[in-house]
């Protein structure tokens, strides 16, 4: 084996070791998680993030999270979204609790919102729909 191919079968093997310890790697390997497997047993309300508010900045923020056998988050990460709601999602994720599953895992899908109400004080509305969808909906402006 010449030098070249060397090189290429270790960089081979260094990428595979390497995407196997990736969570994200771990969630495709474990397959499809379906709705039946992802119970919410206890969650956090999530407040809008205050920077992504008052620059109007919304969307989707999807999270893969590894359970414990008791459904505990042990670790989660962001498959996609942006970058100021990433962090916030991260954190409430790791509050909630799930019924145990034989993947011993679940994927959160969070909605970010801005709307144009208007309100005295600061808006920021939360809800669950069953099994994974969490809406946080906030208001753009405040009433002086």
């Amino acid at each position: 084996m010449n030098k070249t191919v060397r090189r290429l079968v270790f960089l081979a093997a260094a990428f595979v070791a390497a995407l196997q310890s990736c969570p994200v790697a771990q969630a495709q390997q474990t397959g499809t998680i379906s709705d039946n497997d992802m119970k919410v047993v206890d969650f956090v309300d999530l407040e809008y993030p205050q920077l992504a508010r008052q620059t109007r900045i919304q969307g989707v923020v999807v999270v893969w999270a590894r359970l414990d056998e008791k459904g505990t988050v042990l670790e989660a990460t962001a498959l996609s979204g942006a970058e100021v709601l990433i962090p916030a999602s991260l954190e409430n994720v790791r509050k909630w609790r799930f019924q145990p599953n034989a993947k011993k895992a679940v994927v959160i899908v969070y909605n970010f919102r801005v709307t144009d109400a208007e309100a005295k004080s600061g808006c920021s509305h939360f809800s669950l729909e069953p099994p994974n969808f969490a809406t946080i909906t906030a208001c753009a402006n405040k009433i002086q």
